[in-house]
């Protein structure tokens, strides 16, 4: 071996001696300068050495990891505006379920887009909730928040829409705008007698001015936040995917391919309407699992959502849909 090889192997083994104190022992620079009987300079200089020459590799097992090409991919093969997707992650050391890992991305993204003066269009749901509650969300100047669709109280809190309108309003500071009726009554012209009260049309008309919207995409199903809401029942469920909805979106059903479900009970539902949905600028749907992939495809078809956050299991399963 000559000189120089040695020299080179020695210098090595010293950097890969320093890294192992510091990065898996735990000690601090000035502890291992003294062990090893040089500077703290130097020992900071080695470690840096270390990290450049890749003898040191730093990872970040990041409980929000996101998947870039995979949003890639669904923006362009569903024109969405924009698309944030959770990474499947095998270390389970954060606690956190999925629903809450979504829930904390969307509330991150929502956070990037409020701006002073927004008007957020607020839904209701099992991923509203996840959002609202994950604690990323600060304050905000002149910011208006309403109820988009009808809800009184609920058997849990993700179904109880005035709730989460008022955790929402608390976060950010923002005036908060009440929807106090039911989402589905019995018959249109019940809603037509709701829509005259003040108080009503005042939310609806806060709402129809929202720039953002944040709203669960819904199956038609017995998670459906309207079942477990009571608002339908099973014969409701079978016919209205026997008419071929695969999701709603506030109430508003629709088809795969992006059209609105022929149905009777949209003229029973106080919520905005989906024209209203589709002219706000920007549109957040959230949900995640491999079960919302053709809800997801079919709000995204229909213009009610454009932004989507979602997990990595409902992204492959969108893709790998075939029309």
């Amino acid at each position: 071996m000559s000189p120089r090889t040695r020299e080179s192997l020695e210098n090595t083994l010293m950097l890969a001696e320093i890294a192992q104190l510091y990065y898996m022992d735990g000690l601090t620079q000035d502890e291992i300068a003294r062990r090893v009987g040089l500077s703290r300079s130097h020992v900071s200089r080695m470690l840096k050495s270390a990290r450049e020459s890749g003898l040191v590799e730093v990872r970040i097992n990041h409980p929000l990891q996101r998947d870039s090409r995979l949003e890639g991919e669904l923006k362009a093969r569903f024109n969405l505006k924009d698309c944030v997707v959770l990474a499947r992650q095998t270390n389970s050391m954060f606690g956190l379920d999925t629903g809450k890992k979504v829930g904390a991305l969307a509330a991150r993204y929502l956070q990037q887009i409020i701006r002073q003066g927004s008007t957020i269009g607020l839904g209701w749901g099992s991923a509203v909730y996840e959002t609202v509650s994950s604690g990323y969300l600060t304050p905000k100047k002149d910011v208006k928040v309403a109820q988009l669709m009808g809800s009184i109280g609920g058997v849990t809190p993700d179904i109880d829409g005035a709730q989460i309108a008022s955790q929402l309003g608390n976060m950010l500071g923002a005036t908060v705008y009440y929807l106090h009726a039911p989402m589905i009554v019995t018959d249109s012209s019940v809603r037509q007698g709701l829509l005259r009260d003040q108080h009503i049309r005042r939310t609806l008309e806060v709402a129809r001015r929202s720039d953002i919207t944040l709203v669960s995409v819904g199956l038609v199903s017995q998670r459906s936040g309207l079942y477990r809401a009571g608002y339908l029942n099973d014969a409701d469920l079978e016919y209205i995917a026997g008419q071929g909805a695969v999701g709603d979106i506030c109430g508003t059903f629709f088809m795969l391919d992006g059209s609105i479900a022929p149905l009777e009970i949209h003229d029973r539902i106080l919520a905005v309407s989906s024209d209203v949905l589709r002219a706000v600028p920007n549109k957040v749907g959230v949900s995640w699992g491999e079960h919302k992939a053709l809800a997801n495809i079919g709000a995204a078809r229909a213009g009610l959502i454009n932004i989507l956050v979602t997990d990595e299991d409902a992204a492959l399963a969108m893709l790998a849909h075939k029309d």
